[in-house]
């Protein structure tokens, strides 16, 4: 039995090691008794979170990255983070407030408050990875866990941008899971003519998404035209679309650069529309019904 300030002392070396978590068979395991934790409990020295995971703090006043952890500890040892959650933690989706999706192979993980549960057959050691001591999906893993995701298109052009993964690495991860849901529509993402949409900004992703949600043709993105690379261009439909965001295009230098390419390719024969990213975040319908109306009378001209 440990006294009271060597159970302190156990208590902050495993919170530090696990993102302010302190998972029960960690605390038994180093000789802390059922008796050490409910008076903790009690004066508030640990909160309960999930049945065998405590915290420092409240719920409510911990960081993302401790709700993954906690999720993760309460689905068991060969539990990982995994779909939207693991991209959030990849840094390939923005954080989303909400449940917590956690993998497990085989077993039923019983219902825990706050966590979305998913079970797989079966992960393979190239399919898991630790970040931030965080055990998780890996990046390829996680694209193809997200294939049916409004995002994916975001989501792999990140990936793709950062360098976490390659189309060789995802096909291997299609080959080894080829029925999964929406793996025929990550693989015509991926082996589209010209390959996957080279992006180079959130903004440019989150173009592409748009369109693809909406059905509309996809843009070739990032190519020359007219002795300028233009963000996004529809050859056959003589339309360009130009992402503008301050970093790049704010000032008077910029201003007047942008408007003598325009009146490049309007001299060329082309239309051109300029969104904000703004614009593709807040205002996402109103950028479509833009897009759609010009393509359809470029198609009419």
């Amino acid at each position: 039995m440990r006294r009271g300030t060597d159970v302190d002392r156990v208590i902050e070396r495993i919170a530090a090691r696990c993102n302010r978590t302190v998972p029960w068979d960690e605390l038994s395991a180093a000789g802390v008794t059922h008796r050490a934790v409910e008076h903790r409990l009690a004066i508030g020295r640990l909160y309960r979170h999930h049945k065998g995971v405590y915290l420092l703090e409240p719920p409510h006043q911990v960081s993302r990255l401790t709700l993954m952890t906690a999720a993760v500890a309460a689905c068991g040892p060969d539990a990982v983070l995994s779909y939207r959650s693991a991209a959030e933690l990849w840094g390939l989706l923005e954080p989303r407030p909400g449940e917590i999706d956690v993998t497990v192979i085989g077993r039923n993980p019983g219902v825990r408050d706050g966590i979305r549960r998913h079970r797989s057959r079966t992960l393979t050691p190239q399919a898991v990875s630790t970040k931030r001591g965080v055990r998780v999906t890996s990046p390829a893993r996680t694209v193809l866990d997200n294939a049916r995701d409004p995002d994916l298109e975001e989501l792999l052009g990140n990936a793709l941008a950062a360098g976490r993964v390659t189309i060789p690495k995802l096909d291997v991860m299609i080959a080894e899971c080829p029925t999964g849901p929406g793996v025929p529509r990550l693989r015509r993402m991926l082996h589209q003519p010209g390959g996957p949409r080279r992006t180079r900004s959130w903004g440019e992703r989150r173009l592409l998404a748009l369109v693809r949600q909406a059905g509309l043709p996809v843009p070739m993105t990032n190519r020359m035209l007219n002795g300028h690379e233009v963000d996004a261009v529809w050859p056959d439909h003589r339309l360009i679309v130009e992402i503008d965001g301050y970093d790049f295009h704010g000032g008077r230098r910029a201003f007047e650069t942008d408007r003598a390419r325009d009146a490049a390719h309007v001299a060329a024969g082309y239309r051109v529309i300029r969104f904000t990213a703004n614009q593709l975040r807040d205002e996402p319908l109103i950028v479509i019904g833009q897009l759609s109306a010009a393509l359809a009378l470029a198609l009419a001209s």
